[in-house]
């Protein structure tokens, strides 16, 4: 057995050797190469044992969750059914925000899993697909500019980031625009010695980002493109020229043929897709319709721990080594990329958290470097830190489970209360019960351990997930699940009833009556006469519309998932006829 590799800490005795000066070469050169070494702990085949265990639990295993997972199911099942690839459909209706390409590999999945997985789980697969291709791509390009250890290093520095796993677990499409920038991202070391191939990488991560998200792919690595032989003048060469020329090339086919498919289809709808929900999201004039506003401060208040550790690394790497960044050619790039996603992040008049996932990329670039040659004293404070945040949160897991699972009250702890239903299923899993023990005492084991700072960071956060996914998951879907409310809706309207109206119904609760049920409903919003005998209102207080009829309304029903205060859905009956009804 191969003795572990030395710690940071061994080149202290240097820092203390020599006050005249003489041996600060030798620490230096100390210090890269036990930086260089202090990594290589982890193999590669440890770093895909590490990669299954942080993106697979709760990969499968669990209902669609709202907000995206809901209506891209929906819209997965309907592409299966109807055969139609081009045009995104959402109960019933067409589901113009984003290009298809997270949709049709969600359902090439689903569809190849459906002998052993429900199609949502096998469409949540895409999710782990494209995360694979994301942090294979960012090793490969960290390779390329460094070494293998550096595109390791990458590779780490991007699963340390909170942001990251937050969503890496969900359905998004901002996955797959993640994988087609990282592809673009892993192109360009190669651009002065063989242009071509550099040139037709990028090429194919803009049109993968496209086809996934839109104009924003395209539009950061044209940015990019422009600014980086405007700021820096290693960039301007003839190879470079090229290497834009070929990725512009090899892009076109994926930036025209959806697009010019679906204005043949429906201009209506390409004015949707484009005019609304690319430029009028980032504008703001489509934001009022569509939601998702950019409230002023909200970066603020959310970029710090989306992008934690790898902003701090990166900003640190661009301190510490600011004279090189007029020669370094893959800090030049990265931080022209980081720069202009950032830009972008800001000035666009739409905003969520899942919109500053790219950030991460350029930002795990840059901060490889500090992470590898992080002093000692911040190895140790860091690996301490981990250490107690990581084995609080395990710890915490493990006492609030035996508590639900022990305690046969119902919940009265108000923040379990909140997550968990009131009366929990409490059988015992045996097969994610070992999982979760074997975890834990291996993941105590590596803690403990006088490895970096940053593998005991990304081991302790897979812990968590994975503690989370094994522990929680069957009464958090209890919770997150529409499953059980819309099969209680169906049992109370009864078989042959005729179409059902609905008023105040939001996107993902009209998908999942769709894909659970079969049910589109007739909009009162926008079909404000209806002759349906069943109205359906999604509603707190079940405060209706004014309708023509509003006397002959009888309730039949009334539901809510496990926990939720903030939705109700109410069931009416009225007697046949055409009521027109109009908002309160």
């Amino acid at each position: 057995m191969s003795k572990p590799p030395p710690e940071l800490d061994e080149i202290a005795p240097l820092l203390r050797a020599d006050a005249a000066g003489t041996v600060r070469d030798e620490t230096a050169a100390a210090e890269a190469s036990l930086s260089r070494r202090f990594m290589l702990g982890t193999r590669t085949w440890a770093l895909l044992v590490l990669l299954a265990l942080y993106l697979g639990p709760g990969l499968v295993g669990h209902q669609p969750w709202k907000q995206d997972e809901t209506y891209i199911t929906d819209i997965v099942r309907t592409m299966l059914t109807t055969g139609d690839v081009v045009v995104p459909r959402m109960a019933g209706e067409a589901f113009m925000e984003k290009p298809p390409l997270f949709y049709w590999v969600a359902g090439a999945l689903a569809t190849w899993t459906a002998p052993v997985l429900a199609l949502h789980d096998g469409a949540r697969l895409a999710t782990g697909a494209c995360l694979l291709l994301a942090c294979a791509a960012m090793a490969q390009c960290g390779r390329r500019w460094v070494d293998a250890q550096f595109g390791r290093t990458t590779v780490f520095v991007l699963l340390a980031c909170l942001g990251l796993a937050a969503y890496a677990h969900l359905m998004l499409t901002d996955t797959a625009l993640l994988a087609g920038i990282a592809l673009g991202m892993a192109g360009l070391p190669r651009w002065r010695t063989r242009p071509v191939a550099s040139g037709l990488q990028v090429g194919t991560g803009i049109g993968i980002g496209f086809l996934a998200k839109g104009l924003l792919a395209p539009g950061v690595f044209g940015l990019s493109a422009l600014l980086l032989p405007l700021c820096f003048k290693r960039w301007r060469a003839r190879a470079y020229a090229q290497t834009v020329l070929v990725a512009l090339l090899t892009a076109l086919p994926w930036l025209i043929v959806w697009p010019v498919v679906l204005w043949s289809r429906s201009p209506a709808l390409f004015h949707d897709w484009f005019w609304m929900n690319n430029i009028g999201r980032f504008v703001g004039f489509a934001v009022p319709v569509l939601g998702a506003a950019n409230d002023p401060g909200f970066w603020a208040k959310n970029l710090w721990w989306l992008t934690f550790p790898a902003a701090p690394l990166a900003v640190l790497a661009l301190w510490r080594d600011r004279a090189l960044l007029a020669t370094d050619e893959r800090m030049q790039s990265a931080a022209v990329l980081a720069a202009v996603v950032l830009g972008v992040l800001v000035a666009s008049a739409s905003a969520r958290d899942g919109y500053a996932l790219p950030l991460l990329l350029p930002l795990s670039l840059l901060g490889a470097r500090t992470a590898l040659t992080l002093p000692p004293i911040i190895e140790r404070i860091w690996r301490a830190g981990a250490r107690g945040l990581f084995g609080g949160i395990a710890l915490a897991f493990w006492c609030i489970w035996a508590y639900v699972m022990f305690t046969h009250d119902p919940l009265h702890v108000h923040a379990l209360y909140r997550l968990l239903p009131p009366d929990p299923d409490r059988h015992i899993g045996t097969l994610h019960l070992a999982c979760a023990l074997a975890a834990t005492a291996a993941a105590t084991w590596l803690m403990a351990r006088r490895q970096a700072a940053l593998q005991t960071w990304v081991v302790g956060l897979a812990l968590c997930w994975l503690l989370a996914a094994t522990l929680f998951m069957p009464w958090v879907d209890a919770v997150k699940s529409y499953q059980q409310v819309f099969q209680s809706l169906q049992a109370a309207r009864g078989a042959g009833t005729g179409c059902v109206a609905s008023y105040g119904l939001a996107e993902s609760e009209r998908a999942m009556l769709h894909y659970y049920e079969g049910i589109v409903t007739e909009r009162l919003e926008t079909r404000p006469s209806s002759a349906c005998t069943l109205i359906l209102l999604e509603d707190p207080n079940g405060r209706r519309p004014r309708c023509s009829d509003d006397a002959s309304w009888r309730p039949v029903w009334d539901g809510a998932r496990p926990a939720d205060r903030d939705e109700r859905f109410w069931l009416f009956r009225r007697p046949p006829g055409t009521a027109t009804c109009a908002s309160e």
